[in-house]
């Protein structure tokens, strides 16, 4: 019997990207039909600035410190496979994922809360930006 292998780290990379995308998918789709079940239009919610504003910059400073943080990921070297840097990697780019996937939970849980579709800004926001760190395209730097 052959011993198991180790799963590649780019094969674990995605795995938890799509894990990560999954779940907050997922979330949403959950407050929506519970907010569907119990929503209020627009004009009988009322102002909450301090909620709109709080939620606004802490998913502002997040969304800054992922995408600092992955400008600082290094780029492959010319002889190094995609492996090889995922092994290097992986720590700092869970990190960004992190880093997104806070304000995109928090935005979906105000919606749950408020019922207030302005909050899903946020969610859209963090989705966008998985997107846009997808394993393919950080590996590709």
């Amino acid at each position: 019997m052959p011993p198991a292998s180790t799963i590649s780290p780019s094969i674990t990379a995605r795995i938890i990207h799509s894990a990560l995308v999954f779940g907050v998918l997922l979330f949403y789709g959950i407050a929506w039909y519970v907010g569907s079940r119990t929503s209020l239009p627009v004009s009988a919610v009322p102002d909450r600035r301090v909620l709109y504003l709080g939620l606004f910059l802490f998913g502002a400073v997040l969304f800054g410190a992922a995408v600092y943080t992955a400008g600082r990921l290094t780029p492959p070297s010319s002889g190094a496979s995609e492996d090889e840097w995922w092994r290097a990697n992986l720590a700092r780019a869970i990190g960004v994922w992190t880093l997104v996937e806070t304000p995109t939970v928090l935005g979906t849980v105000a919606y749950l809360l408020t019922h207030d579709f302005r909050t899903l800004i946020a969610t859209l926001t963090g989705l966008f930006l998985f997107m846009n760190y997808r394993p393919g395209r950080l590996a590709e730097a």
